[in-house]
């Protein structure tokens, strides 16, 4: 036999008695009498899972309900998806009436009042700014040169300082650390054991699972599985039979050979002249077996792993965000954002469920900004239940330098315990020596 000869084409794979081959693979399991039936919540009789190419009392299905000829063989070809029943037609959980199968909006969380009028306001304890030296600042321009491949360390070196200019800038943050939680239904194979149903109690509250973030003030999902929610039910993608007619070969477990497009020849050009040939892939047949069910013309159905049957549960999703806003008081004409990304000196600190606005600085600016977006937080996120507040006030030392550098005068910045240097003339660069890759 030819070894690239495929297998002889099997016959058709029967389908239950009395049930024409269409319904077969298309009608519900009702219709076809297969799949096990599950009631009350309750796992359906424990079957084995179908597995492809497993032995069969018959052969497979010959593609009777397809076209009358062998498909093009398409390797892109995708399994047919069947949309999943609704869940709001499910017997679910006193509370979890409405879950459908995508996340629906965030559940409220019970009333969490902010602080009342009575409350005592904490003591607010600030700390002194920092500044920086000015032998600092001449080693943050050389240093700052040197990391530029097109700047020559020769300016900063001989430029004269005329004037140092000491300052200041203040940066504001609150961070509100809050939780959302939604629910959906989950489906997943089932394997068989114990299924923790309604029969094992009433589901508790959204908001009444206990559920603790992996740390403050980091964004983090968490997903879990509402308790007592679990039910099975048949597979919807195969309709309960743990297989569905192959995508590829339409359930023929043939194909037509993609190297003659099913002529059993093709033309090759040899000495000069052309003639044909017997197709080496097919052998001249023009089918060959499919590469995707193995001539078996059925695949396992991906929705239940060939298991038949699915557990159904209602899945929680706890989204924990940080949620931060900013203030930046600079004075100086370095663009402010510069500041957000160094180190300074920490003055005020705070950390409570729901802070205080700060209101006792020395600069009313910095007062009245707190103030604002402490209250802007308080009812952004009305959906959201509020874990922990914290509040920030940092001095970043900024100096500002005018120098003369070859009758030549500009301006840069030195800012952060970093000393990072900001100087959009620097007086001296070129491109020679410099690479692009």
């Amino acid at each position: 036999m030819d070894p690239y000869q495929p297998p002889p084409y099997q016959q058709p794979y029967p389908a239950p008695p009395g049930v024409p081959m269409d319904q077969h693979y298309n009608a519900a399991p009702s219709q076809v009498g297969y799949a096990p039936q599950a009631t009350n919540g309750q796992p359906p009789p424990q079957q084995q899972a179908w597995q492809q190419n497993q032995p069969k009392s018959g052969p497979c299905y010959d593609g009777s309900d397809a076209s009358d000829t062998d498909p093009e063989d398409n390797e892109q070809a995708a399994p047919v998806y069947r949309a999943p029943p609704d869940p709001t037609t499910f017997e679910a959980p006193s509370g979890y009436e409405k879950v459908g199968n995508e996340n629906g909006g965030p559940l409220p969380p019970p009333s969490n009042p902010y602080y009342s009028d009575g409350d005592q306001k904490p003591e607010e304890k600030f700390v002194g700014v920092s500044s920086m030296e000015e032998a600092k600042v001449r080693d943050a321009i050389l240093e700052f040169a040197n990391r530029k491949c097109c700047y020559g360390t020769g300016a900063a070196k001989d430029m004269s300082f005329k004037k140092i200019d000491p300052s200041g800038a203040l940066h504001y943050k609150l961070e509100t650390f809050t939780e959302m939680r939604t629910t959906c239904w989950k489906h997943e194979p089932y394997y068989g054991g114990p299924i923790d149903g309604a029969d094992r109690g009433p589901s508790p509250g959204v908001w009444d699972i206990q559920c603790e973030p992996n740390g403050l003030f980091d964004t983090h999902t968490k997903r879990l599985e509402i308790p007592h929610s679990s039910k099975v039910k048949e597979c919807h993608g195969c309709y309960g039979r743990g297989y569905n007619r192959c995508h590829r070969c339409h359930g023929r477990g043939r194909v037509r050979c993609s190297s003659c497009h099913g002529n059993g020849r093709r033309m090759v050009h040899r000495d000069g002249g052309s003639h044909y040939e017997h197709c080496f892939r097919c052998g001249g047949d023009g089918k060959c077996r499919c590469n995707t069910c193995g001539g078996d013309g059925r695949v396992t159905c991906h929705t239940c792993s060939g298991r038949c049957s699915l557990r159904w549960y209602i899945q929680l999703t706890v989204q924990y965000t940080n949620n931060p806003e900013d203030y930046i008081l600079e004075n100086t004409d370095m663009p402010d954002e510069l500041i957000r990304d160094v180190s300074g000196e920490v003055i005020f600190e705070q950390t409570l469920p729901y802070v205080w606005p700060i209101s006792q600085y020395q600069v009313a600016e910095v007062n009245a900004n707190s103030m604002r977006i402490v209250e802007k937080h308080k009812n952004s996120w009305p959906s959201c239940k509020t874990l922990q507040q914290r509040q920030v006030l940092r001095s970043v030392p900024v100096t500002e330098v005018k120098y003369d550098f070859k009758q030549k005068e500009g301006r840069f910045w030195v800012y952060g315990f970093e000393y990072e240097v900001y100087c959009p003339d620097y007086p001296h660069n070129c491109c020679w020596g410099c690479t692009i890759l």
